[in-house]
């Protein structure tokens, strides 16, 4: 049983630990047999989490969610984990080696959120700074999240964004899109081949600290006339590697002291 004479602060750190390791929402009753407190101690907790938006309570279920604003936390956190730490110049080693564009991004509700990016030496390039949003049905980063979702999840995304056509390359039907999903989770990487911009291709692969669950994706960009998707997929294992290393260094710091 934990020392119900802990700080408020250490108290609601573990409500928010316990919910991630379910790895679902929990009820009352399970916050409460799972930290080992008393079951007043714990709905005063919750509930306070609650307030200040950190957890959410599923209407009619009266169970416990991560919250939008501990979302908002995490990214930003994350942000900084990879954009001031020894992540940066990694990243730019990436770039070094592959000779393009490369960034790291996250799902952000139905949009791409661009954590890093280190643009190539090349002055024609695609250039978007970290905190740009780009669309997730047409670019590889967006594609990638949308097929490791569970697949109930990215049926209700799909069918609630707008499809739109930036170019003549862009999928625009939720068949399609689906079935493109399925093929980028058997061969574990996704490519946007001029979807989003006309003469710009990406290929992405998934960031998974616990080697399932993807938080993060790597991704480099080219103009089509410099590098092709032929071309691109050749650097899939250094891209990979990369990316493994990047998981690793958060699955690292995700363990408890």
């Amino acid at each position: 049983m934990t020392d119900d004479s802990e700080p408020i602060m250490v108290k609601a750190f573990q409500v928010i630990q316990v919910i991630l390791d379910a790895k679902r929402p929990l009820s009352l009753s399970e916050l409460t047999e799972l930290l080992g407190r008393p079951k007043q101690t714990v709905h005063r907790t919750a509930r306070q989490l609650e307030t200040f938006g950190f957890l959410y309570r599923e209407p009619g279920r009266d169970r416990y969610a991560i919250g939008p604003h501990l979302n908002a936390v995490a990214k930003d956190v994350l942000t900084w984990s990879i954009r001031y730490t020894p992540r940066h110049a990694l990243l730019s080693r990436l770039v070094g080696e592959i000779g393009e564009t490369c960034n790291i991004g996250v799902m952000d509700n139905d949009r791409v959120l661009y954590l890093d990016r280190v643009e190539s030496n090349f002055p024609l390039r695609a250039e978007l700074q970290p905190g740009s949003h780009v669309p997730i049905h047409c670019t590889g980063l967006g594609k990638l999240f949308l097929a490791y979702l569970p697949t109930r999840t990215r049926k209700r995304v799909i069918d609630r964004i707008e499809l739109v056509g930036y170019t003549a390359n862009t999928i625009i039907t939720a068949e399609a899109l689906e079935a493109d999903c399925r093929r980028i989770r058997e061969r574990g990487y996704a490519v946007n081949d001029q979807e989003f911009h006309d003469g710009i291709i990406s290929l992405a692969v998934p960031m998974a600290p616990d080697g399932s669950h993807v938080v993060a994706g790597l991704a480099l960009h080219a103009p089509a006339a410099r590098m092709d998707v032929t071309a691109a997929r050749k650097h899939i294992p250094t891209l990979k590697k990369y990316a493994d290393q990047f998981a690793a260094d958060l699955s690292i710091e995700s363990e408890p002291t």
